[in-house]
């Protein structure tokens, strides 16, 4: 007799369905008196679950030559590529995970494939899929950006004084009493490729102690990690971590002792901070597969405005690297050079949250790359930036967060740069998507991966690299003559309404690896205006683009609850959409909120765009009254500045249709920041249902031009049309998107 069993991931799937609508139910009544809503979404998801895919794709070389015989697998089914490279898994369960492909020639591949974005199709098949052979000279390097395991990860009310460990809480990602399995656990999906690489790096923003007795007196944030989460990133495959940042010297010379002699402890190198100037410039040096290699690191961060106890090592005190010391660095550089030693240099500079480089830290970069320098990796904004060429040295010029603590919404999103290198060269470079859940890295798949790297292109180009989504990662050509280009049209006709503005979705005509590159009309353009945008909310899909044992999971929305939750049973596109459900007992509205303060482009670098509007897609069954709202605020503290009312729909039944609206961010120069709320009054009788759908925060940018060409990759998936109310204009739309050759 044969008998079906679940497996763990499947067993935990249904129990946070239960456990979903559980949470529903039990504000709901029973059987007979459940919300229609409710009823009709229970089975949707149960259908759901039952489903059975098929995934398929093709195995290459670089060369585009079919790889037979490689073992792929996803979840628990394991295929093998035939003769032409083909492999098909069959049986497969509604899940995001990591597709593995293995061959004893080549490297492993591991991908973020995304099961959950449409609800039309259970065969999903993949773009080719290229393997790197093995090489007993090419090194494999994998960087990451900032990490600290302190702050939150420990106490996430921040209600323990800095010079106290916290007590333990079942809230915690991580426990103070045992703190490995906790970071074993905000690793734990990404260790795949820090395990596949020859040397995994981060950069380690925290002293590591367990005395946090001498917290820095004048810092406004200062956070340690205990050292027994050192174990767990020497356990997921960290080789090296750089030290030259200004958090390093948060607990003093203590701080920074402990931390050095913690890393010694669990064999995990590092170099960029020490006891003197010297000891802090001092490069780690490795050999790896017969090559070495020098990692340098250091900061421009410097805490100068709280000297003596600043950050940086100086002629009477430790701490980290100064970066602002030509001669130290240059140095540094040239001496590992002339030692026969590839010198990799790690810099953290810049100003927080910008999406490209202060002119000071391109500087510093450019300084790296001009004495001697094969690689550059910076660090310090929280946020991902570009990638660039100089002097033939390539430079990542910030990768973002990996396991950091912070709430903003733009520094959940960040990078891993898989490096490979022959000797002193840079041979391949591939970007790795990741979305920090609760603080711990995903990887990331489909839209929001790919819109992401199209930013990280955005601002890449004209600097030597371009940067392009492929198989929902970053993929970088050096030299231009690796990538082929794909486009796409399609004709449109717009009626400007009686608003004078009208938004052109572009999302609907191209999917998301392509960018818009060119549009063409017969407008007279003194008549009509263009403007292009950008959406900075980011999660207003509502689908689950991560990979992690939860499915169809609301990020950064307030749900799920009795009366509102994800849901498949109303979705405009893709496979989930937001529910909110009301009936005539209701005696108040059910509020929707988006968690964190959206800020708008240009506030870090204080030239705030405040030019926005919300787009959004609604549908309504006996709907009750739906408004939705912004609230200000500054871009960081208390201080609020009211809201408006954005949109107001009428109660009602009507089908799906795009609603939008500008806001007017008060002019007052602190404000800088909104957050949304969805409102759903009761209805007069009955039961009452609303769903919205790809909402998108949109901040207006540059006018162009029919005909003008658009630099591709781009982020940028709107435009705002402004001509007399009742015009008919026809677009014709062109969009691009590039491909490896092979």
């Amino acid at each position: 007799m044969k008998i079906n069993t679940l497996s763990i991931a499947e067993f935990i799937r249904y129990l946070l369905l239960f456990s979903l609508f559980s949470q529903i139910i039990s504000c709901s009544g029973t059987e007979s008196t459940e919300h229609k809503t409710l009823v009709q979404e229970r089975a949707a998801q149960a259908d759901w679950q039952s489903r059975r895919f098929s995934l398929s794709g093709m195995v290459y070389d670089l060369s585009g030559a079919a790889v037979p015989d490689a073992i792929v697998s996803f979840d628990t089914v394991t295929s093998k590529t035939d003769a032409s490279g083909y492999f098909e898994l069959a049986n497969l369960s509604p899940s995001n995970a990591l597709l593995l492909i293995k061959h004893a020639d080549f490297r492993n591949e591991q991908l973020a494939v995304n099961m959950l974005s449409s609800v039309d199709s259970t065969s999903i098949v993949l773009e080719p899929i290229r393997l790197t052979r093995t090489s007993l000279s090419q090194v494999r390097f994998l960087f990451g950006g900032d990490v600290s395991f302190g702050r939150r990860f420990l106490d996430p009310e921040e209600i323990t004084p800095p010079d106290q460990v916290p007590p333990d809480n079942p809230e915690a990602p991580i426990q103070s009493s045992s703190p490995v399995e906790g970071t074993r656990k905000i690793m734990q999906w990404i260790k795949p490729w820090y395990e596949e690489a020859d040397w995994g790096v981060l950069n380690l923003e925290t002293p590591v102690t367990d005395n946090p007795s001498t917290p820095h007196p004048n810092k406004s944030f200062v956070f340690f990690t205990l050292p027994d989460s050192l174990n767990a990133l020497s356990e997921v495959g960290v080789d090296y971590v750089s030290l030259g940042n200004n958090h390093v010297y948060d607990y003093l010379q203590g701080g920074l002792d402990d931390t050095l002699f913690n890393l010694d402890a669990v064999g995990i190198k590092y170099s960029g901070a020490g006891k003197t100037v010297e000891q802090a410039f001092t490069a780690h040096r490795e050999v790896i597969k017969d090559q070495g290699y020098a990692f340098i690191s250091a900061t421009s961060v410097s805490g100068d405005q709280y000297a003596p106890t600043n950050y940086v090592a100086n002629a009477s005190k430790g701490g980290a690297a100064d970066l602002r010391e030509d001669d130290d660095v240059i140095n540094a550089i040239q001496t590992a050079s002339t030692d026969g030693f590839t010198p990799i240099v790690q810099w953290h500079t810049g100003k927080e949250y910008t999406f490209t480089p202060t002119k000071y830290a391109a500087g510093r970069m450019s300084l790296a790359a001009k004495n001697g320098a094969a690689l550059v990796v910076s660090h310090h904004p929280h946020v991902a930036q570009g990638v660039s060429i100089e002097n033939g040295v390539v430079i990542l010029e910030g990768l973002g967060n990996l396991a950091f603590d912070q709430n903003r919404l733009e520094t959940f999103l960040g990078l891993m740069a898989r490096v490979d290198m022959s000797a002193d060269q840079v041979a391949q470079l591939r970007l790795l998507p990741v979305y920090l859940k609760q603080f711990a890295p995903l990887p990331i798949s489909g839209d929001l991966a790919n819109r992401f790297i199209r930013r990280i292109g955005e601002f890449s180009d004209g600097r030597g690299a371009l940067v392009y989504p492929y198989q929902s990662q970053g993929m970088v050509s050096l030299n231009m003559t690796d990538i082929s280009v794909s486009q796409q049209s399609v004709n449109v006709v717009i009626t400007i309404p009686d608003s004078g503005i009208s938004i052109v979705d572009l999302r609907q005509y191209a999917s998301s690896e392509f960018s818009i590159s060119k549009f063409e009309t017969a407008a007279p353009s003194d008549d009509v205006t263009f403007r292009m945008g950008r959406d900075i909310m980011l999660f207003g899909d509502f689908e689950d683009w991560d990979v992690d044992e939860q499915n169809l999971a609301s990020n950064r929305w307030d749900v799920p609850s009795a009366s509102r939750f994800i849901c498949l049973s109303y979705a405009y596109r893709g496979l989930a959409g937001l529910c909110s459900i009301r009936d005539e007992t209701n005696q108040s509205d059910s509020v929707t909120a988006f968690r964190n303060r959206i800020r708008v482009m240009g506030d870090a670098l204080d030239t705030p765009n405040k030019e926005l509007s919300l787009l959004a897609y609604i549908k309504g069954d006996n709907a009750g009254e739906v408004t939705i709202t912004a609230r200000y605020y500054a871009s960081t503290g208390s201080q609020s500045f009211g809201e408006e009312t954005i949109i107001n729909h009428a109660a009602g039944s009507f089908d799906w249709s795009m609603l939008s609206a500008d806001l007017t961010m008060p002019s007052d120069d602190a404000a800088r920041a909104t957050r949304i709320f969805i409102r759903h009054a009761p209805p007069l009788n009955g039961e009452a249902t609303v769903a919205f759908d790809e909402l998108a925060l949109i901040n207006w940018e540059e006018e162009v031009v029919s005909a003008e060409v658009i630099n591709t990759p781009h982020a940028r998936d709107f435009i705002r049309v402004e001509g007399e109310a009742g015009r008919e204009i026809n677009l014709s739309l062109t969009f691009s998107r590039y491909l490896p050759e092979n």
